[in-house]
């Protein structure tokens, strides 16, 4: 019996270990970081353009934003603090030329392969640059997963100001309230707000714009990212809700301060003692002096019968001996 328990715990420590394996493994990114800037590479090659440089600086910032959105699951520039990229980038180390030098792409996907990834990002206009603008120079990878997805982050970059054609994900400029095309929209009749986003505007500029948060800009909208884009219509403000006011009572009662009428004494009531009746012994004593009696006749019965047992007894035992 013992060397079946050791056996059947030995198999279970080896399954242990075998799951929290497998669950590593599936935790790993499927794909490296220097795989998807070879293919990358190859692409921009295919396309006569210049290779990347991968910088260590951009790394570490894409694979800190990677941790970031594999932590929370959604796909947002703006990191824990409400940074974006440009910001973080400068904040490492890496001296963009200007914020139309840098940009940002994202992905996430189960069991996706290098070339799904970068057909992905040719089809977002958006992303489209990192890959294929002339004007980057030095790019920066981050890979993480989480859940068995698979989150990727490029940033590509400049420290030239050569990067003036490109078209990047963000513009850090802040519009002016009250000058140029953005200025916040009037109230419609029921009170609300609805803003059209403009190109180059970001969330966090239109909560500005209009004195809000992008909390409540995305509570608004039902938005689950960061990211709005030109011609979106954004409900800033929502409708009035009418306050019920209280319809006051008509005053038309009056009150006399004075009575007219007499008040009448109640009588005294006088209160007649009732005798309390004295308890009553039972009337029933020749009952009971019955019960007393049987009692008795019982124990008469009882003891001659005893006697008479023992007599006879007695008179068996001289029988005997004669």
């Amino acid at each position: 019996m013992t060397k079946l328990l050791k056996r059947f715990f030995s198999a279970l420590i080896f399954l242990t270990f075998s799951l929290a394996s497998s669950i590593q493994a599936d935790a790993r990114p499927t794909l490296d970081a220097q795989e998807l800037l070879t293919n990358l590479n190859a692409l921009r090659a295919a396309n006569n353009l210049t290779s990347y440089s991968l910088d260590a600086t951009l790394t570490k910032v894409a694979q800190a934003h990677a941790d970031y959105i594999a932590e929370t699951g959604i796909l947002t520039h703006y990191d824990r603090n409400g940074i974006r990229p440009y910001q973080r980038a400068m904040a490492a180390g890496y001296t963009a030329a200007s914020a139309a030098s840098l940009t940002e792409a994202l992905f996430a996907g189960f069991n996706v392969s290098t070339d799904d990834i970068l057909a992905a990002w040719q089809a977002d206009d958006s992303a489209a640059p990192a890959l294929l603008s002339p004007d980057y120079e030095d790019v920066g990878i981050g890979i993480s997963a989480a859940d068995g997805k698979t989150y990727y982050v490029l940033i590509a970059a400049s420290q030239t100001n050569a990067a003036v054609s490109a078209t990047p994900t963000f513009v850090e400029s802040v519009p002016t309230v009250g000058t140029g095309t953005s200025v916040p929209n009037t109230p419609l009749a029921s009170g609300e707000i609805y803003h059209l986003v403009r190109k180059d505007e970001g969330l966090w500029s239109v909560a500005i714009l209009y004195g809000t948060t992008i909390e409540e800009l995305k509570l608004l909208n039902n938005l689950y990212s960061d990211d709005i884009y030109e011609g979106q219509r954004l409900l800033v403000r929502a409708a009035y809700t009418p306050t019920p006011t209280q319809t006051p009572l008509p005053a038309t009662a009056t009150v006399s301060l004075l009575s007219t009428s007499t008040a009448t004494i109640p009588p005294t009531l006088t209160q007649t003692p009732t005798a309390t009746p004295a308890p009553v012994a039972p009337t029933n004593l020749q009952s009971g002096g019955v019960a007393v009696g049987g009692i008795v006749l019982a124990a008469l019965l009882m003891a001659g019968l005893g006697a008479f047992l023992s007599g006879r007894k007695k008179q068996d035992a001289e029988s005997a001996k004669e």
